[in-house]
């Protein structure tokens, strides 16, 4: 996985500061499951809290391949790999 250390997380022109920190917030942790552990309800939160500022599908798509060739993490696997687990703290292992 490339971890680059200055990575450029994809943003969107039209979000407002707010938005970008909350945005930002969750690419963090994305990046802290593949790297460590994880609370699974604060990530699943700023999930949802993603999805408010990110409801298209076709912009989550476009954001997590932007942000995957950044960072090497994917958002959907990290996601579909959270909502399939219950342990209260998680690590991302393929």
């Amino acid at each position: 996985m490339p971890n680059k250390e200055n990575a450029n997380y994809p943003l969107f022109e039209e979000w407002t500061i707010a938005e970008i920190i909350q945005v930002t917030e969750f690419y963090q942790l994305v990046e802290q499951l593949y790297q460590g552990k994880v609370a699974r309800q604060l990530f699943l939160d700023k999930y949802h809290s993603y999805l408010k500022i990110v409801p298209m599908k076709a912009a989550q798509k476009q954001l997590d391949r932007q942000f995957q060739a950044e960072t090497g993490c994917s958002i959907y696997r990290a996601v579909k790999f959270v909502t399939a687990h219950q342990q209260a703290k998680l690590h991302f292992n393929e």
